[in-house]
């Protein structure tokens, strides 16, 4: 938390400084984002053996949409917040040799997101700019979530309802004079704790549970992004009159 606590004085800090800067861009976008996930970021398959029964969870395919909105403060530096719905879904596998039991379901977790970043432009031509940003994001966890049948159970105790992530983003963006702005990136995120601690086991005759496993899910995931920005013209300065 002392990090935590360390980042938003810095981000805030900056937007009290910048902001009386002249005249600034305030527009509204959309975006996409496929989630990837790969061992490279800590996102690869977790297993777990418990006497005869191995359980395994992997992450699979999830996406994030929503809206940014971008308030430039000089030429070089804005501030990005906005709202994101992210669904992401795992695979849960169970294999039991002895019992001749073999379960390949799926659970899907949905998280709402607001963040804040601050980006830097690097302009590589005329209307060619590279833009890179860091910063925090807010992840609200609306529920616990649980699954299963008479074969097996399933629940995901969510660590906290909101957890903070921190954000690093990368892309190229073009920008036109009536059509608004064409941005193509990618971005990383990792959540400061785990998100989710999955329970998973099998179910008997009567129902009780047995044999249970944990996994911590962490939530680091990367995206491509997929943005539009609608087209805004410069806010007016306006002078003091004397």
């Amino acid at each position: 938390m002392k990090y935590i606590s360390v980042l938003s004085c810095l981000c805030f800090s900056l937007f009290c400084f910048f902001s009386t800067a002249q005249e600034r861009v305030t527009t509204v976008g959309i975006q996409f984002k496929p989630i990837i996930s790969s061992d490279l970021i800590g996102t690869g398959p977790q297993t777990e053996q418990v006497e005869d029964i191995n359980y395994s969870i992997t992450p699979r395919s999830g996406y994030a949409f929503g809206m940014v909105i971008r308030k430039g403060l000089t030429k070089q530096i804005s501030l990005e917040t906005g709202i994101n719905y992210t669904r992401k879904s795992f695979g849960l596998s169970i294999v039991d040799d002895l019992a001749q039991l073999e379960i390949d379901e799926q659970f899907t977790y949905v998280i709402y997101e607001i963040p804040i970043t601050g980006l830097i432009y690097v302009q590589l031509g005329r209307q060619l700019f590279l833009n890179t940003s860091f910063g925090l994001a807010a992840d609200f966890l609306p529920s616990d979530w649980d699954s299963g049948n008479s074969q097996y159970y399933h629940r995901s105790f969510r660590t906290s309802w909101i957890i903070p992530s921190l954000l690093a983003n990368v892309g190229f963006e073009w920008r036109t004079e009536k059509d608004g702005y064409f941005y193509l990136g990618s971005s990383y995120k990792r959540p400061f704790t785990n998100i989710t601690t999955a329970r998973v086991g099998i179910v008997d005759a009567n129902q009780q549970i047995m044999k249970q496993s944990a996994f911590d899910i962490l939530g680091n995931y990367l995206t491509l992004d997929l943005r539009y920005f609608f087209h805004e013209n410069p806010e007016r300065k306006f002078r003091r009159k004397k």
